[in-house]
């Protein structure tokens, strides 16, 4: 055999290796959403529905209509929304700041504290969702306040 054709070889087998590591990757990849998708059906309540689901590094940040749940190796940790006392978001030099989009993580004051960290596009998404949900009502201000009317 020519040289050439022992570099041909080679390649042909690079690229046959290139592509079943990729395969491989891909497959662990859906089987981890599936797996995901599975045990958060099983933690969800009745009449629950999820808002936004975040990456982060360790697990998965959760926003459902009634609570917000964190994803750890043993399960889930679930924070009603009426438990939260506050959330703070911090940029990168450690400034407080209230931009969703500036934000490096967010801390989420309820008993204990929860950090979540801007590692996905979701991560805007579901501070202003979480913050909506969070919002205390003005003093004086009621959904259905009745005009006054003087007769």
């Amino acid at each position: 055999m020519q040289p050439w054709q022992y570099a041909a070889a080679v390649l042909a087998a690079g690229l046959i290796l290139l592509l079943a590591v990729r395969s491989a990757v891909v497959k662990k990849r859906k089987q981890k959403q599936r797996d995901f998708d599975r045990k958060l059906e099983t933690v969800l309540q009745a009449r629950e529905t999820v808002k936004v689901v975040c990456p982060q590094r360790e697990g998965n940040c959760v926003l459902t209509s009634a609570r917000l749940l964190f994803e750890t190796k043993e399960g889930f940790t679930a924070v009603p929304l009426t438990k939260i006392k506050r959330l703070q978001g911090v940029d990168s030099a450690g400034k407080a700041t209230a931009s969703a989009a500036k934000m490096a993580r967010l801390t989420v004051k309820a008993g204990t504290d929860y950090t979540i960290d801007n590692t996905a596009d979701a991560f805007p998404e579901l501070v202003k969702q979480l913050r909506a949900k969070t919002k205390k009502p003005k003093k004086g201000h009621t959904a259905a306040k009745k005009p006054n009317i003087q007769t």
